[in-house]
């Protein structure tokens, strides 16, 4: 079976029975899927995009300019580096590693060429101009004069003013975002890169990125019979989730029930707490990515970070957790 992506840094083989993780100390580190153990921990790289043979190709951390993107060939023996790319972006393209207010970097791969050896890298820029809340109605209570509100102009001269207590929302021109695409291919074992396309030229985008776009629902024309819907694919396609709203818990309300996509046969089901996350499965159970959430615990309120759980679909036991760096810009918005 090929290796496929559960989400942005989180890259599964399945034949060697290993995932391969970006860390919250801003490294990777391979995983044994039944024990959850690390097989090897590495600094020199900081986000697994994909697997070329017995190479893990990641993205690192940017040493040089701020438009080059770094990419990093490790063993997936022992994590040792084997080779480095330096893929030169256009001037205004920033290739981070997490998001920000108003900008996100992602990339996506796969092998290609004569025997899949080389990687050909998917990448888009998105760059939103900053603004701040939009001028809306403003608030008149029952039997009160419109407000004047008035604030200095930028140049000096005389302050505008507003009376209208009803004035419309108006988009502010200029708010569009700016995407930028492009393609590029690498040999993960000497590093060499051979451009495919000029950067900047719109080629098909990497997909969709997070929690809410990696749920992958089934086709409507082949939805597994017989079974509740929503359902949701796993991110190896080989496996369907049926999730339903329970009662008898505060707080693990959604039963998820897993059936073999070939044949419709389940395999397991277990309470959680969100309707849907990203998830395969392996030998030993479940696999999947648990957001970031806080709850109440005998009065002591308990915050978890994002993370990979493993969890026996036979007894509902926990197996393994391993916490995940959050690229996600949470920060509350400017007013």
């Amino acid at each position: 079976m090929s290796s496929f992506q559960l989400v942005p840094g989180v890259v599964v083989e399945p034949d060697r029975h290993q995932v391969f993780v970006m860390t919250p100390e801003g490294g990777v580190v391979g995983l044994d899927l039944a024990s959850g153990e690390a097989v090897w921990r590495s600094p020199e790289a900081a986000k697994p995009i994909t697997i070329v043979g017995d190479l893990l190709v990641a993205q690192a951390e940017q040493p040089g300019p701020a438009n080059s993107m770094r990419l990093v060939s490790l063993d997936l023996g022992q994590g040792a580096p084997v080779a480095e790319s330096l893929v030169e972006l256009p001037p205004n393209v920033r290739p981070m590693i997490g998001q920000s207010a108003n900008r996100a970097f992602t990339a996506q791969a796969a092998p290609v060429g004569p025997q899949a050896t080389r990687a050909n890298i998917a990448w888009e820029f998105v760059e939103r101009p900053l603004r701040g809340v939009a001028r809306g109605p403003i608030q008149q209570l029952p039997g009160e004069a419109p407000p004047v509100v008035s604030a200095g102009a930028p140049d000096g001269g005389p302050p505008p003013t507003f009376a209208a207590a009803s004035a419309p929302a108006v988009a502010e021109p200029g708010g569009e975002a700016t995407v930028l695409r492009g393609e590029v291919e690498i040999e993960p074992a000497s590093g060499a890169v051979v451009p495919t396309l000029a950067p900047g030229l719109a080629v098909a985008p990497p997909g969709p990125v997070g929690l809410d776009a990696a749920a992958a629902a089934v086709p409507a024309e082949a939805p597994l019979r017989g079974i509740p819907q929503p359902q949701f694919l796993s991110a190896d396609q080989r496996h369907v989730m049926s999730s339903l709203r329970v009662a008898g818990s505060d707080w693990d309300k959604y039963r998820w029930t897993i059936y073999r996509r070939e044949d419709g046969q389940e395999v397991g089901s277990l309470r959680t707490f969100v309707r849907y996350a990203p998830f395969f499965v392996t030998d030993t159970g479940i696999v999947f990515l648990a957001p970031p959430h806080a709850r109440r615990i005998g009065g002591e309120l308990v915050e978890e970070t994002l993370q990979l759980r493993a969890v026996d679909l036979g007894t509902g036991d926990s197996l393994w957790s391993q916490p995940v760096r959050d690229t996600t810009d949470r920060e509350p918005r400017p007013p």
